[in-house]
């Protein structure tokens, strides 16, 4: 699981939204395939005991397919002859949402999962107490595991110009536009855990996703990404730029958002078990190990070497004690995070000897620890030779505070020469500054290494 995407571990709601580039075909007809390969994941995850509410687009395109071929059969050729003025939307509205829901019971029904529609428009969350009821209802839906689909009803909706900047949701009381804000506004009102965006590419992109200078964002932090969008969506009223605003004012209110491709098989699950898939929206994203290049790492080293090299000897102990209890108190976090390291190098096939120098295991046992610093070398004194047994996180907790009540080598005077009267020399050690470190295969040799830099 992506470091920055472990909380996906305790979720238990989550609201879906498919776009119509992801429900539809190029010719505006259904893709049932890559629809039945969503509700096929969807069943996984509601077989696990998570909470499914999918928000769907895709009437208006449905609709707009089949009452094009209903006026073709039904005109004459005369008619053909004269210009075709565009179907009204909330006509193809009514006609595609009856046969959208049609296809999606009928292929839920084959997974022994109940469906249930619910239509709602901009004004109904102007009323307080349809709030109160759309969450009674949804709520007592879960509970009998049935899916709730949400689908604005744009056949009734009064509305006709999109939101602007200054109407996003807001305390969940706002006003939503197309089926990207409707999900996040769902997302907030019925407190889910997570809201996934579905759409037809991987993420959001720095530019034009077929731009070949443009890079996917897997974590988007408000101050630092400018994004370059390309064309509008080839359907619906959505798009990336109403994606990345239902995204960041979701995101702001509380639920974070992943916003990835719904083409891609199985992405739905991977999302669930913490891949680092798609586009990642949190409140606390500053906060998370984002993308950097090998320039941006260096530079970022070199920083934190001056600002160590600067701080007194009871500043960095005080540092590496803290290392050594942050160890400690996430213990059986580090254990099911390298379970899960553990597993995917057997699945990859990997040699058995390398396999088992990634177990990290709990408890207490016989280990033995070897750690080098600039002038130390630990040796288990019992033993002639020295061997690796699985690590353990009390082992490695134990050894850091060793490490930190050494004695400071830093401006430790090694050797002092008097040239002349009055004039001495001296040699003392000073730190190296920013190292390139190439170490085995081992999870707790990270530790090792950076508890070691902190020492010198």
């Amino acid at each position: 699981m992506d470091p920055s995407r472990s909380f996906l571990s305790n979720i238990k709601r989550v609201v879906i939204k498919v776009g119509t580039a992801v429900v539809t075909r190029d010719d505006g007809r259904l893709a049932i395939g890559r629809v039945g390969g969503i509700f096929e994941q969807i069943e996984e995850l509601n077989t696990q005991g998570l909470e499914i509410i999918l928000v769907s687009s895709g009437a208006v395109g449905a609709g707009r397919q089949r009452l094009r071929y209903r006026r073709l059969i039904n005109s004459s050729f005369a008619d053909l002859q004269k210009p075709q003025l565009e179907l009204d939307g909330k006509a193809c509205a009514a006609v595609g949402q009856n046969g959208l829901m049609a296809v999606y019971d009928n292929l839920l029904s084959q997974l022994d999962i109940t469906s249930s529609q619910l239509l709602v428009t901009d004004n109904d969350f102007k009323n307080p107490d349809f709030r109160e009821q759309l969450s009674e209802t949804v709520n007592t839906l879960l509970a009998l595991r049935s899916i709730p689909i949400f689908n604005e009803n744009d056949a009734i909706s009064t509305r006709r110009a999109p939101y602007s900047d200054n109407n996003l949701i807001q305390d969940s009381h706002g006003i939503f536009w197309d089926n990207d804000s409707l999900a996040g506004l769902l997302a907030i009102e019925l407190k889910a855990d997570l809201l996934v965006l579905l759409t037809d590419v991987d993420g959001l992109y720095s530019g034009p996703p077929n731009d070949p200078t443009s890079k996917l964002i897997h974590t988007y932090i408000k101050e630092k990404h400018q994004i370059a969008f390309g064309d509008k969506s080839r359907v619906g009223r959505g798009g990336m730029h109403a994606k990345l605003k239902a995204a960041i004012s979701t995101a702001y209110a509380g639920t974070p958002v992943i916003i990835a491709s719904g083409f891609a098989p199985q992405n739905i699950i991977r999302v669930i078990n913490g891949e680092r898939i798609g586009t990642l929206f949190h409140q606390d994203a500053d906060l998370f190990v984002h993308d950097v290049n090998a320039r941006e790492m260096a530079v970022a080293a070199r920083e934190c070497s001056r600002k160590l090299q600067s701080r007194t000897s009871d500043e960095r102990r005080g540092i590496l004690i803290a290392v050594a209890d942050a160890l400690e108190a996430n213990e059986e976090l580090i254990i099911a995070e390298n379970q899960v390291d553990v597993e995917e190098a057997e699945a990859c096939g990997y040699d058995r000897s390398l396999i088992s120098r990634l177990v990290m295991k709990p408890g207490k046992a016989s280990i033995f620890f070897f750690l080098k610093t600039a002038a130390l070398f630990l040796y288990l004194e019992e033993a002639d030779s020295h061997y690796y047994y699985c690590m353990q996180i009390s082992s490695l907790a134990k050894s850091i505070r060793l490490l930190a009540d050494m004695e400071e080598p830093i401006g430790c005077v090694l050797k002092k020469t008097e040239l002349a009267d009055g004039l001495v020399l001296e040699k003392k050690a000073c730190p190296l500054g920013v190292l390139l470190v190439i170490f085995e295969s081992r999870p707790d040799a990270l530790v090792q290494v950076k508890t070691a830099n902190l020492s010198d």
